[in-house]
This record gives structure tokens, sequence and C-alpha cells, in this order.
């Protein structure tokens, strides 16, 4: 019998932070991407509340750069998250692999995809959840606080974590992988910063 969705889900985004290497190892044997896409949707799902909270309370982003209504950007932005972050994860999957590969890397695409998904996911689901409560516990203050070190911890998490996953899948050079992980996640956060508020 296997294991509900949901538990390998939850199973595999708590070991993707107390014990990535193992975590890693059973995803990239994955011969779907779709563990790691249910990790990026999940994080969507999260941050989509945080901005329709924010925007219900009549919060705005100081600027934009789409030709959104500032007043509207929350909820028009927690509309898309979901398209964006699978946009944004797919771009730093497909980069990564790709730059692990040429050189000499073994892994297979979708347990890499799979890997990345919950490297990418698993940190910002934690900065999503800091932000949320320093919202609920100090209001807007309080959250831009706890932004100013929960992000760039969570973006470290991230680039860690996902050097890790491509260390273990590829079987690469922490030069390599660390390299690999760090063009990916440069593109997609060049891209994300266009939309992202």
């Amino acid at each position: 019998m296997t294991e509900p969705a949901d538990t390998r889900l939850a199973a595999s985004l708590i070991g993707a932070l107390l014990s990535p290497r193992a975590t890693f190892a059973g995803l990239a044997r994955e011969p779907s991407a779709r563990p790691g896409a249910s990790a990026i949707a999940l994080l969507a799902l999260f941050w989509s509340v945080l901005l329709v909270w924010l925007w219900s309370a009549g919060h705005a982003p100081a600027f934009v750069l789409l030709p959104i209504p500032a007043d509207l950007y929350y909820l028009a932005q927690a509309l898309l998250m979901l398209p964006v972050l699978t946009g944004l994860w797919w771009v730093h999957a497909e980069l990564s692999h790709r730059i692990a590969a040429k050189a000499g890397g073994e892994g297979d695409e979708p347990g890499v995809r799979a890997a990345l998904g919950f490297a990418y996911a698993a940190p910002m689901i934690v900065h999503v959840l800091a932000e949320l409560a320093a919202y609920l516990a100090g209001g807007i203050d309080a959250l831009r606080v706890a932004a100013r070190i929960s992000l760039p911890a969570a973006s470290l998490w991230v680039w860690v974590l996902s050097a890790l996953a491509l260390r273990v899948a590829h079987r690469v050079s922490w030069p390599v992988s660390v390299g690999a992980a760090f063009a990916g996640l440069l593109v997609q956060a060049l891209l994300g910063g266009l939309i992202l508020r």
C-alpha cells in the first residue's frame, strides 16, 4: 500500500529541512517532477494567504514594475502565485540541471526537478510563515522587520539545499553543484523580481 500524497508531501518537506541528503536521494529517484510541483503549489498557497491578508487590510507594495494598481497588487499577485512560482521553479531546475549534466552529472531530469522543488519550497514556506506570524503578532511594521531577516536567510537556505540536491542527484562536485544552483537561482530571482513584492 502506498502512502497518501499529502503524507508524502509533508514527510518530504520536513525531510528537506531536517535530513535533506536522504530526502533528496529519495526524490532524485522519482520518475516524475510531480512531487516537486506539489511542494511549489503548497508554497504558492501559503504565500497567497499572506498576500490576500495584506490586501484585505489595505496594504500595498511601495513600488510595482507591472501595470497593476498598487492597491490591487497583492490581490493580483496572490491570484498569480501558482503559475509564477511554478515558472520560477521550472527555470531554476532547468538551468541548474543542464549545467550539472554538462559538467558530467548523472541525474535524471524528473528526479532532479522533484528534489529542487523541495529545496526551493521548504525554506520559502518557513519564510512565508515567519512573515505571517510577524504580521499577526505586530502588524505591517513587524512583518517588514521579519522580512529583512527571514528573506535573506531563506534565500541562502534555498541555495544551500539546491546545491545539496544537485550534488546528491547528479553526483557532481561541490563547486559544480554550488555554481549550478547559483546560476539557476540567479536567473529565477531576476525574473521573479519583476513580479514578486
